[in-house]
């Protein structure tokens, strides 16, 4: 028996998928915890949901009076995100109290994302047991993950493995727990719905599941839309539209507006989103997987949605890489990974003149699985689908494009189409067979055997180098130092506010005092009445001077100052940069 044979490699494949996932457990729920107690976590958004999570708890559902900076709007969260899931998480706070349990269950919940990677692969790709530990590897390496884990908490976070085991249960025919699995995930945030409801369309192409995918795809796209246009808007009336849309102002001042914009100019994609920074942020994606995503793309499906709220945004934190913002894509890269090293190995199998002997249960039970590799990857046409269940509501709908499509009309557009249509693929098909007639001499002199080694050392040369690239995205979240005497003084000043007082603090103080009915970020000084939505003068004011920009260290000064000078405010304490005022009068 070899030393090393598969059912070793296997054994060493759980034992490396075990080791990841504590050492990134530890090291990320350290690293998330320490930048909480150096004071670099942020008031958004973890002092935002630790005062959400704090008031559900008690029987004020979704309410947080801590806003201000770039947001204004009623005292409740669903007024600017439907996530039904805070209810049931709320009850963590029985177990403590505070923004750390929130960010220790983050950590705990997306390590979880690496098992259902493995086992996708081992699925798919059962002669290569070490590429599944390399593929969870990838997963936990992802500094898109990096980012969504230490970036405070956001209940989004934890669609990314909720997807990944909606994948699994549906490779493995569970169609129940793949439908808890989408439930739950569309509970994290409005935009997940959508990501869903391509997952339908996903399940009835490529599963060939049409009840689950049609089921999914209207679950999905009604969720979405009644959160988008009906929950959010009846908490925050009186909005004229979506209260992050000014993302998206570029293309019209309204969604409608933007649509006919993009209509009508349909080359402002070009113009205007097809950038260096955008390129570079995909390629962070693609990364840390090889790029092996490419050779499967119509596995991103899912992430087509969030991509587009990334790309077609002004706002560059979305396109950075390294916030909370890819929940949805990161799933579906790591599944198109997957897809694509197979895709890869049976071609490679087929230059070899060998059988190919990885093709997976989706694509056998395909008609075209016999010639997926004959010149051109094949889009599987609608009307395949369609066939396969005509007494559903897509065969309706067909039926009435094939009425319109074939009017004279329409006629001449159609036959245009299909002919450019067909060139295209003659085309494809021709420069296919000239690449397989110059790689085939070196397929045939390099095995399987040897083609896993090169995939492995590839995927983590790779991720070494996505990890180097993104350092600087990633260091504005790393902690730089431990807590010393600094820190120590800043909880003084912060224990000499009452539980029950009113505050406003500058961003970096703010989770440390959100577990109270009245708190907002300064320079707020003024917090709606929940009940009465009157406005109220806060009792204290903290604000930490040296975590400002040294240009805005001066006018927070000047404003503190005035604010002494008014008679409003005076200093109760002072420590390294930390100013505490408290207001006189009740």
């Amino acid at each position: 028996m070899k030393r090393f044979d598969e059912k070793t490699q296997l054994r060493l494949a759980w034992l490396l998928l075990g080791l990841l996932m504590l050492l990134y457990t530890v090291d990320i729920s350290y690293q998330a915890v320490l930048r909480y107690d150096t004071f670099k976590a942020t008031a958004f958004d973890l002092g935002n949901m630790d005062q959400v999570f704090w008031n559900t708890l008690h029987g004020r559902f979704f309410q947080f009076t801590n806003q201000s900076i770039d947001w204004y709007g009623p005292p409740t969260r669903l007024a600017i995100h439907f996530e039904p899931i805070i209810i049931p998480l709320s009850l963590l706070y029985l177990i403590r109290s505070d923004p750390r349990t929130l960010l220790i269950f983050q950590t705990l919940v997306l390590v979880t994302g690496a098992l259902p990677v493995f086992l996708l692969t081992r699925k798919y790709i059962p002669r290569w047991p070490l590429l599944a530990a390399m593929m969870a590897g990838a997963y936990l390496s992802m500094p898109a993950l990096m980012g969504l884990n230490m970036f405070d908490f956001h209940p989004v976070s934890l669609a990314t493995p909720l997807l990944l085991f909606a994948f699994l249960a549906l490779a493995n025919r569970r169609y129940g727990w793949c439908v808890v699995a989408c439930i739950v995930a569309s509970a994290c945030k409005e935009d997940i719905p959508f990501a869903v409801a391509m997952f339908g369309l996903l399940a009835i192409w490529r599963y060939k599941a049409p009840r689950l995918g049609s089921a999914l795809f209207v679950m999905g796209l009604v969720w979405g839309l009644l959160a988008f246009l009906v929950i959010i808007p009846h908490f925050y009336p009186g909005a004229q539209h979506n209260n992050f849309w000014y993302r998206y102002e570029v293309l019209g001042s309204t969604p409608a507006l933007a649509i006919v914009n993009l209509l009508v100019h349909p080359w402002l994609i070009f113009t205007t989103f097809i950038t260096i920074d955008r390129v570079y942020y995909l390629a962070g994606l693609f990364r840390n997987s090889g790029f092996l995503a490419l050779l499967a793309p119509e596995w991103l499906v899912p992430a087509l949605p969030s991509l587009a709220v990334n790309l077609l945004s002004i706002d560059p934190l979305l396109y950075s890489g390294v916030y909370h913002y890819n929940a949805a894509v990161i799933p579906c890269v790591m599944l198109a990974a997957i897809h694509g090293t197979q895709r890869a190995i049976v071609i490679w199998q087929r230059w070899r003149g060998e059988v190919a002997d990885l093709i997976p249960v989706v694509e056998q039970q395909s008609p075209i699985a016999e010639n997926r590799w004959q010149g051109t990857i094949h889009i599987l046409r609608p009307q395949a689908i369609l066939r396969s269940n005509p007494s559903s509501v897509l065969a309706l709908a067909h039926s009435s494009m094939q009425t319109m499509l074939t009017s004279p009309r329409f006629a001449h557009v159609t036959t245009s189409l299909r002919m450019r249509w067909s060139s295209i693929e003659r085309f494809s098909e021709r420069q296919w067979q000239l690449f397989s007639a110059r790689i085939e001499p070196l397929a045939k002199a390099v095995p399987l055997t040897r083609l896993q080694y090169f995939v492995y050392s590839w995927m983590i040369v790779l991720s070494i180098l996505n990890y180097i690239l993104m350092i600087p995205q990633l260091n504005a979240f790393w902690a730089d130092h431990l807590p010393g005497s600094r820190e120590q003084q800043m909880q003084q000043l912060l224990d000499m506010i009452p539980p029950t007082a009113s505050v406003s603090a500058s961003a970096n103080l703010n989770p440390h005092l959100s577990e109270r009915l009245y708190v907002t970020v300064f320079p707020a000084l003024t917090i709606a009445n929940p009940t009465t939505h009157d406005l109220m003068t806060v009792q204290y004011v903290i604000v930490d001077l040296y975590a400002l920009f040294p240009e805005d260290r001066v006018s927070t000064t000047k404003v503190l100052n005035q604010l002494i000078q008014s008679g409003q405010f005076s200093i109760v304490a002072r420590a390294n940069g930390v100013e505490l005022l408290k207001r006189h009068g009740p």
